[in-house]
């Protein structure tokens, strides 16, 4: 039995390889289960230390974090699909029926991991760079480091250190007074 799941509000069907995939939308939920699944499946603690090792190997660790994250959040968000078969006897496919593990095993191959993520969380990680203006532009500053009008764009001239001139006050000097003799009032 072929049963099509009707999509809840927010649920959207993004096309993938000759399929669609139902996805829910990424909140900050989603993302917060996601990055727990994500630090436990590369053995870390969301709140412990960060790992020690190779700094030059940040990249690749930098990556990993990635890919991780990427895969608990399409497994925490697909709601179904369609269009998945799997080959049966005599070169035949049949429908795959959706579970998180289906899916799973469809995301341990690299293109279609590729193909998903492009679809649904690049989206979103974009989308969220620009809202928060550390997307980068073409000058290679963000939104964020851009002048806005009335800012400075030259910096001035610092003056030589003799060329500066006392500055007046309007400082009220208290009289001196002359000391009194002890013993008097």
């Amino acid at each position: 039995m072929f049963v099509v799941h009707k999509p809840q509000v927010g649920e959207e069907w993004r096309n993938v390889i000759g399929g669609a995939i139902l996805f829910a939308p990424i909140d900050r939920a989603l993302v917060r289960r996601a990055r727990r699944v994500a630090l436990e499946n590369l053995g870390r603690d969301e709140h412990g230390p960060e790992p020690t090792g190779d700094p030059n190997d940040t990249a690749t660790m930098l990556e990993d974090l990635g890919d991780a994250l990427s895969h608990a959040m399409i497994l925490e968000g697909a709601r179904d699909w369609r269009g998945a078969v799997q080959a049966a006897e005599g070169g035949v496919f049949e429908p795959l029926p959706f579970s998180r593990e289906a899916l799973a095993d469809l995301l341990s191959d690299p293109v279609y991991f590729d193909a998903v993520d492009a679809v649904y969380v690049l989206p979103y990680a974009t989308r969220e760079r620009e809202k928060n203006g550390s997307a980068a532009s073409p000058s290679g500053t963000g939104e964020v480091a851009t002048p806005v009008s009335g800012t400075a764009s030259i910096p001035a001239n610092p003056s030589a250190p003799g060329d500066a001139k006392p500055v007046p006050t309007a400082r009220k000097r208290s009289k001196r007074t002359k000391p009194k003799a002890s013993g008097t009032s």
